[in-house]
């Protein structure tokens, strides 16, 4: 068997096929991946929202949840203003808990080797001031882990940028560093074929729900090992919320809807549903395919088509998700990894 690594970002599938060498794993290839396309997509996409699915022989089937969260753990959270700024639309940061979770637990090359490869295919695809800023930050990340959020002032960015004292609702207790989850994920099966996704939503509401998250768009990588072993990671193209002050480069993404008076918020410390959208395809408990989109709209009903359409083709008929409308913009594109006997491919096409 071959390694492969698949991305429609071509730095990000550089950084990818930069650390396939003796031992590589697919987790390593798709978080080198994750880390060189958030950095290149926006200030504020390493400081977003993404998701990474695992599945093969040995690794078992697993959700690493890198979402990012609403704020406003532990204060009473200030009425909606008349004139809402964009900070308001601000969320506290996930992804890179995500990854450091992932590294650890299904990681074999040290994270020093996966953060230099993402840091080297950026830098070959040619940077600028502010990006070159945010690569520093990644290397300081795998020297000091989460705790370069500390050490390179970012936490005390955020606090003077949005916390209370400048009348905004993110808190010391939400810039408390938590282990992003990693779960063990309840799949769709029609018995012989069965399908592993990531959660769609994070609790209930009852009949008054917060308002939809904006629709935005969203890069994946996908990724296979020698092991037998798929890994497919999606994230945010995260626009700016607001920069940080004292901090150039880096800027917390603007994931929420402005809030607005008599209409409920997401409950502060919640992962937020973004869309991530992506599969793993197993048969007897062993990975044979991944499908991810790129792109943005209503990408994880266009996912399920996409799904329903592979399994399709084998002579499956599995149904997913629960209807809504599956139109996408034109640049949508769906990633594929299948594994074929001891040869992994690797195609890309339009949906």
């Amino acid at each position: 068997m071959r390694n492969a690594v698949i991305a429609r970002d071509p730095v990000a599938q550089a950084a990818g096929l930069a650390v396939v060498g003796d031992g590589a794993t697919a987790i390593d290839m798709v978080l080198a991946a994750l880390l060189a396309g958030a950095a290149r997509s926006s200030a504020a996409s390493l400081f977003g929202a993404a998701g990474i699915l695992v599945a093969g022989v040995g690794a078992g089937t697993h959700f690493i949840d890198g979402r990012a969260r609403a704020p406003g753990i532990g204060e009473k959270r200030p009425k909606a203003p008349d004139d809402t700024s964009d900070r308001w639309t601000a969320a506290v940061p996930g992804l890179l808990e995500g990854v450091l979770a992932a590294h650890a637990r299904f990681g074999t090359k040290p994270l020093s080797e996966i953060v230099r490869a993402a840091v080297g295919a950026v830098r070959e695809g040619g940077t600028d001031k502010a990006l070159d800023a945010r690569l520093k930050f990644l290397m300081q990340l795998h020297r000091t882990g989460i705790s370069a959020m500390e050490r390179g002032g970012i936490l005390q960015g955020v606090l003077n940028t949005v916390g209370p004292a400048t009348g905004g609702v993110f808190t010391k207790s939400d810039l408390v560093p938590v282990p992003a989850m990693v779960r063990e994920m309840p799949m769709c099966t029609d018995g012989e074929n069965e399908v592993l996704l990531p959660p769609r939503t994070s609790g209930r509401y009852g009949p008054n729900p917060p308002e939809a998250l904006p629709s935005l768009p969203v890069e994946s990588a996908i990724a296979v090992d020698m092991h037998g072993v798929i890994a497919v990671a999606s994230w945010v193209v995260a626009p700016t919320a607001t920069t940080l002050e004292g901090i150039y480069g880096l800027a917390l993404p603007a994931l929420l809807p402005p809030p607005r008076k008599g209409v409920p918020r997401w409950r502060p410390g919640e992962p937020l549903p973004v869309a991530l959208p992506m599969a793993v395809l197993l048969n007897d408990s062993k990975a044979w395919g991944a499908v991810a989109l790129c792109g943005r709209g209503a990408l994880v009903a266009a996912r399920d088509a996409v799904v329903q359409a592979r399994l399709a083709t084998a002579g499956v008929k599995l149904a997913l998700g629960d209807g809504g409308d599956a139109t996408t913009s034109s640049d949508t594109v769906a990633l594929w990894a299948l594994r074929d006997g001891d040869e992994a491919r690797t195609t890309i096409s339009a949906v």
